[in-house]
């Protein structure tokens, strides 16, 4: 494990992490322009698993195991941006 490989991994993780905010925000006001609510609520968690699954498999860092300190550092990262735009910092 190199620093490149943490700096990169926080890098990646948090922009995901961002683009996550966009794909749930555009997710959400399509769910609320449905009629059902059940059919908004489908649409929300099949886009988030979507958005998992691409993510999971985009980062060069999904063989390692959670464990890994560059794979912590990009799930801190995440979770950093995610709750940054939650609870105050608007970035959409």
């Amino acid at each position: 494990m190199t620093i490149k490989e943490v700096v990169q991994s926080i890098i990646i993780h948090g922009f995901l992490g961002y683009l996550w905010i966009l794909f749930i925000t555009h997710i959400v006001n399509v769910a609320n322009s449905m009629e059902y609510m059940i059919t908004g609520s489908i649409v929300i968690l099949a886009g988030t698993l979507l958005f998992w699954w691409i993510m999971k498999r985009i980062t060069p860092f999904h063989s390692y195991k959670f464990t890994h300190p560059a794979k912590i550092a990009g799930t801190i990262s995440f979770v950093l941006v995610v709750l940054l735009q939650v609870f105050g910092f608007n970035m959409v």
